[in-house]
């Protein structure tokens, strides 16, 4: 299988507190009828869901394709999305919205299994 992201940066976010991978899509994915080029994952999720890594969330993201969601209600400045996805016979549960700063990024906040 080739691969299907490569990682462009890491690095430890002193404001946020909290660690952040930066991958650059190496096929075509379509969210919302926009190409996204880069995901950016924050550890946040370790903090509860140890079980998690990155490698699980960009293979959850592999299925993301060609999806259509609306955002959720959300009384901040981001239109966050929640989705729900099979993946090896698991449920999960991904919360992410677009990067503040790339159009053509999601910036992935949370992710679970859903019980």
């Amino acid at each position: 299988m080739p691969e299907l992201f490569k990682l462009k940066d890491k690095k430890f976010s002193e404001k946020d507190k909290e660690w952040q991978w930066t991958y650059q899509c190496l096929f075509t994915l379509i969210f919302n009828q926009i190409e996204i080029r880069e995901i950016t994952i924050t550890d946040h999720y370790q903090q509860e869901h140890p079980d998690i890594n990155n490698e699980l969330i960009l293979n959850l993201l592999t299925k993301l394709n060609e999806e259509n969601l609306k955002p959720m209600k959300y009384e901040g400045k981001r239109e966050p999305y929640e989705w729900e996805v099979i993946y090896d016979k698991n449920p999960y549960i991904l919360f992410f919205w677009f990067n503040d700063y790339n159009p053509h990024g999601l910036w992935i906040r949370n992710c679970h299994r859903i019980n």
